[in-house]
């Protein structure tokens, strides 16, 4: 099965076009959550280091000699944070000198050595707060550092660099603990949606479902035309199509009554002609074969034009009554031959075509194994699929292989000596033709000719 065909329906196309757009959506929603959670994380770490520099800059004193600041000195009474207090909290104070030393460190980075403030900085703005990131000691810290000129009494500006490190593992812990959520949940929102939408689709599109189910009806022959309620966007091509069912019936109808008008018209005027030669004491033979070939003529063609008519009905006709009435008929057509018959039809032998059609063609059929028939006749069905094969068996002479062909040909016949136009076969074929069927010759068991009829049992989805 080909990719076209295996989503030739709306709602698969739909769930297709959703199970592709739904993850890509969801995957740039949560892209863009996870970035804009990122961002907060990190606004709120840098509001906090800045918190933490300013509390060392507001409780750093001086130290002096000889009237000049040589360092800056904070006692752990004055630290309103306790991280700084805990050794190996992840949160580290320093201050720098301008030589870069380290003249004083927190509490909780007594254990450690104190970072090279090369490494955490390359170049200083004094007055401006700096933020960056790096990787201590393997592993990944956010930095806050400050740089101020501290005046001594004499108004002489010393430089001090006041740096926070904070380590980044409670921010990615929380950042992943976040991702894991976000990822749950929005996993769980794609499937929901998408078992929501396949609800929606089955819902919305059953009016279609149902509209498909009203137009089987039709084809099957239950009703005449689309039946039902509808919604409002579909009852519109609801009463367009019965409308023009409606139109097609009518002219069909007035079709056929026109050729049989036309039949009636003119089979009178040449069975006059045909009497009026008969009843010639020196009748003419060859007007005679020319008033015959005109009547097998308007015959075959008025034949054909109506199963042609007939393709676009919507019915299904039983096989066994009309079977069981020709084979009534044709007994007494041909009752000095004391014909046996046998009727052995599948249960519900239905084809899809006009009863009338149906009709014409069991009937040339059955009348060629009565005429062409020794002593007996079997008309038989089975279901193949879904088409009726119907067999018709005689035991005359049969039909030879190379001339199967031809004898389903207007005009064309085997044995001249029994009367006919040569026209019943031909029709026939044309009717099977008509039904996309296919008609086949073969030899009966009986030792005659078996036709073989395959027939749709319904109507072909154009």
């Amino acid at each position: 099965m080909g990719v076209g065909a295996r989503f030739s329906s709306i709602a698969s196309r739909l769930l297709l076009a959703s199970a592709l757009l739904l993850p890509l959506f969801l995957g740039l929603t949560g892209f863009f959550l996870d970035r804009a959670f990122e961002n907060s994380l990190e606004v709120a770490e840098r509001s906090r280091l800045r918190g933490h520099v300013n509390l060392l800059m507001s409780v750093a004193e001086p130290e002096t000699r000889n009237g000049r600041i040589t360092g800056l000195r904070i006692t752990s009474v004055t630290l309103s944070e306790a991280d700084f207090e805990h050794p190996n909290s992840g949160l580290y104070g320093y201050i720098f000198d301008g030589k870069e030393k380290a003249v004083w460190h927190s509490n909780s980075a007594a254990i450690t050595n104190p970072p090279e403030y090369k490494k955490i900085a390359k170049s200083d703005t004094p007055g401006k707060m700096l933020f960056s990131e790096k990787l201590l000691d393997n592993k990944r810290h956010f930095v806050a550092r400050y740089t101020v000129n501290w005046e001594d009494a004499k108004g002489s500006p010393t430089p001090f660099h006041f740096v926070v490190i904070h380590s980044a593992e409670e921010y990615l812990a929380e950042l992943s603990a976040y991702r894991s959520e976000l990822w749950r949940w929005l996993g769980a929102a794609g499937i929901f949606l998408l078992i929501a939408q396949t609800l929606i689709l089955r819902w919305g599109l059953r009016p279609l479902g149902k509209l498909a189910v009203a137009l089987k009806a039709m084809q099957s022959g239950d009703t005449s035309s689309i039946e039902g309620e509808h919604p409002k966007e579909l009852q519109r091509i609801v009463s367009n199509l019965n409308q023009v069912l409606d139109r097609e019936q009518s002219l069909r109808q007035r079709y056929r009554n026109s050729l049989s008008d036309l039949a009636h018209s003119l089979k009178t005027p040449l069975a006059v002609l045909q009497s009026k030669i008969n009843q010639s004491p020196d009748p003419d033979k060859e007007l005679s074969e020319q008033v015959a070939r005109m009547s097998q003529v308007v015959t075959y063609q008025l034949q054909r034009a109506v199963s042609s008519q007939q393709k676009g009905t919507f019915r299904r006709t039983r096989i066994e009554p009309i079977a069981q009435r020709l084979f009534a008929t044709l007994q007494k057509v041909y009752a000095e031959k004391r014909m046996q018959q046998e009727l052995d039809l599948a249960p519900n032998s239905l084809v899809a075509g006009d009863e009338q059609d149906v009709m014409e063609l069991v009937g040339n059929l059955l009348e060629n194994a009565f005429k062409y028939g020794k002593q007996q006749v079997r008309m038989t069905s089975s279901i193949e699929g879904a088409q009726l094969c119907i067999d018709i068996e005689d035991d005359g002479p049969g039909v030879p292989e190379d001339q199967r062909e031809r004898i389903l040909e207007r005009g064309q016949r085997l044995d001249t000596s029994i009367p006919g136009q040569g026209i019943g076969l031909s029709v026939a074929a044309e009717i099977v033709r008509s039904y996309d069927g296919d008609i086949r010759i073969t030899r009966s068991e009986l030792g005659g000719a078996c036709f073989s009829i395959l027939l749709p049992m319904t109507p072909e989805a154009d």
